[in-house]
């Protein structure tokens, strides 16, 4: 019976094993996203407030888009209450690392509705899953994220504020820009150092869903798909040749030249080969994605296929 029993047993966690080396690693891989997408241009300043990093990561956001905020401005226009859901909650140099009602700072929502009122395309999401913010940065749009500290695993408080709003807050709430990631790290900007940072994918994903995997997402909405060319570009630190997403190279491929290179030297073509991603090409070719899918009459999410031809200036 014992000798029975434990076959049985060993069966089973043998078809478990098979089971999950067969199944999970199929799963994985079926969002279709690539491997590596990291995005350049993405450059800022430490926050000036002990708690303004909401407002620091929203102007250097704001920034890549080109459009100018000043991080003062921001915070002064920020809606005030002691719910972080409606508006910033205490002062902007109040202690790091309390909850409200005492001094904290703001969540997505407050933060995004300015960012609207400064003419970008802002959206705050809540539950956004790893796949969703992935293909932001694909697509060349980079996020803002609430995460704890310095990316430490926090935990998440219930909170009454006055009138019976709920909300879900958390000690050394914080925020970074999210530019990028590969197999095994994510690439996020850090308001409180002004620098850029690098973290296990494991161990942003744990201080990432503290506030329910909380960001906003967007672009400049003057722009949207069809971004200004260099030539009508702001005076900002940030161009649109820099704001651009590096993919692994699949193929060595050359630029071809056009049957009316005659009339246009400047014109450019290419054949789109198997695997490839516009914003592989936009970086290979140093060209601005959103100005490349604008010449070619492309809409997000910028599919292209094997045999398209496509201008490349």
């Amino acid at each position: 019976m014992y000798t029975m029993t434990y076959k049985i047993l060993m069966g089973l966690i043998f078809t478990c094993l098979i089971f999950g080396l067969v199944i999970s690693p199929a799963h994985a891989q079926t969002d279709g996203l690539p491997d590596r997408a990291i995005i350049s241009g993405v450059q800022g300043r430490a926050q000036r407030f002990n708690l303004s990093c909401e407002s620091r990561s929203a102007v250097d956001w704001a920034a890549f888009w080109g459009v100018s905020i000043g991080e003062k401005q921001f915070l002064k226009h920020l809606p005030h209450s002691d719910n972080p859901d409606s508006g910033f909650v205490g002062e902007p140099n109040g202690v790091w690392g309390n909850i409200p009602p005492l001094s904290y700072g703001v969540h997505a929502a407050p933060v995004a509705a300015l960012l609207r009122e400064f003419g970008l395309h802002a959206e705050a999401r809540y539950g956004m899953s790893w796949e969703e913010l992935r293909a932001e940065v694909v697509a060349g749009r980079p996020v803002i994220v609430w995460v704890i500290g310095q990316m430490w695993k926090g935990s998440p408080v219930k909170y009454s504020a006055s009138g019976g709003q709920k909300a879900m807050v958390a000690r050394f709430e914080h925020t970074m820009i999210f530019y990028g990631y590969d197999k095994k790290k994510v690439y996020v900007f850090d308001a409180y150092t002004g620098s850029k940072q690098v973290y296990p994918i494991r161990t942003f994903l744990n201080s990432w869903k503290t506030l329910g995997r909380m960001a906003i997402v967007g672009h400049n909405s003057d722009q949207q798909n069809a971004p200004t060319t260099e030539s009508s570009t702001p005076d900002h630190s940030v161009t649109p040749s820099e704001s651009r997403v590096y993919l692994p190279s699949i193929h060595n491929q050359q630029i071809q030249p056009s049957n009316s290179d005659n009339e246009n030297t400047n014109l450019k073509i290419y054949v789109v080969k198997r695997g490839e991603y516009l914003v592989d090409l936009g970086g290979r070719f140093g060209v601005d994605l959103r100005f490349l899918a604008r010449l070619n009459g492309l809409q997000y999410p910028y599919v292209i296929h094997a045999g398209q031809v496509l201008r490349i200036r």
